[in-house]
């Protein structure tokens, strides 16, 4: 859901940050329509220019601007289209299993699903490259930042880099160490969900079967009949014979 003008106008000067923590940069304008719905945002990225984020990748967060990862956001998008059409699929092939549509209607709207769902699978492996690809990314980024921290240790216990300069750069070597894991795992967990999305929107429907069962006809043989014995009377009295229920 796109956001508000109103919530976005209070932030411009703040500072954006992502999903994991990280400062993107400071939002210094954005894009509405008259409708009043935030279509872009302009974030400066420290002093090298703007960079434009679509809205829909924008969020607020305790009371923060964050920007979801371009990564996630067309993975979500897939995984949310591909999971609606798996079950759009699932409701058809039980539909056609009642046999009260006719078969045309049914066809032509499995055959525009299919189109679909071939388009969906498609934009899934470009989603799950791009995943990977950032992934690859991070580990490289990893390293490079411990061979930073390796090096300002070395400066620090040689005696070149004050205790204050130590602090201050290994807080951030830590900090931006954290977000990478974090990212990292985001993205791991997010690779594994599509491909079990994808997994099942390209395994064979089950048809389920109707819930009501048919009644067997149960053949009722007729109860015997209890005949009450008759008591002793006199000659010439009526006897009478009881039938039990």
């Amino acid at each position: 859901m796109a956001l508000r003008l109103e919530q976005v106008a209070v932030a411009v000067g703040d500072e954006v940050i992502d999903e994991y923590g990280r400062i993107t940069g400071v939002l210094v304008s954005f894009i509405s329509g008259v409708e009043g719905y935030v279509q872009a945002i302009e974030v400066k990225i420290a002093d090298r220019g703007l960079e434009r984020v679509p809205g829909d990748r924008v969020k607020f967060k305790d009371g923060r601007l964050v920007i979801v990862p371009e990564w996630k956001y067309n993975a979500l998008r897939v995984i949310e289209a591909l999971d609606r059409a798996y079950r759009r699929r699932k409701a058809l092939e039980n539909i056609a299993s009642q046999g009260d549509i006719p078969g045309d209607v049914i066809d032509s709207m499995k055959r525009k699903l299919t189109e679909e769902i071939k388009r969906l699978k498609v934009e899934a492996e470009k989603a799950k490259s791009m995943i990977k690809d950032r992934i690859s990314q991070i580990e490289d980024e990893n390293l490079h930042v411990a061979s930073a921290i390796a090096n300002l240790q070395m400066l620090y216990f040689s005696g070149e880099v004050s205790e204050k300069g130590y602090t201050q750069g290994m807080n951030n070597l830590r900090k931006l160490k954290r977000a990478l894991a974090d990212e990292k795992s985001d993205a791991k967990k997010t690779l594994d969900k599509l491909e079990k999305t994808l997994e099942a929107a390209s395994a064979p429907t089950a048809v389920e079967k109707p819930s009501g069962k048919p009644k067997e006809q149960v053949k009722h043989e007729p109860a015997p009949q209890a005949v009450r014995a008759p008591s002793k009377v006199d000659e010439g009295s009526l006897v009478v014979k009881i039938e039990e229920a």
